[in-house]
């Protein structure tokens, strides 16, 4: 089990669970299309991560920044 926080409402994922989330996360084209012509941009992994925060009890702010760019915000 990994841990973060400091002890006092950190949580705990397991090295399986952290393993699949990295492989679902780097399975999410991500392209940046400022460096890459045609590029995907983040939006779909800015909702990935936004649904994943709140699942795991994350009060979420999905932040549009232009078409294809988006910033999760989560406390």
């Amino acid at each position: 089990m990994l841990s973060t926080g400091n002890g006092s409402g950190g949580m705990t994922i397991s090295q399986e669970d952290l393993t699949a989330l990295t492989a679902e996360l780097v399975a999410i084209d991500s392209t940046n299309p400022d460096l890459v012509p045609d590029g995907v941009g983040e939006a779909e992994i800015a909702r990935f991560a936004a649904g994943w925060l709140e699942s795991a009890g994350l009060d979420v702010e999905l932040r549009e920044l232009a078409a294809r760019r988006a910033n999760v915000i989560a406390i």
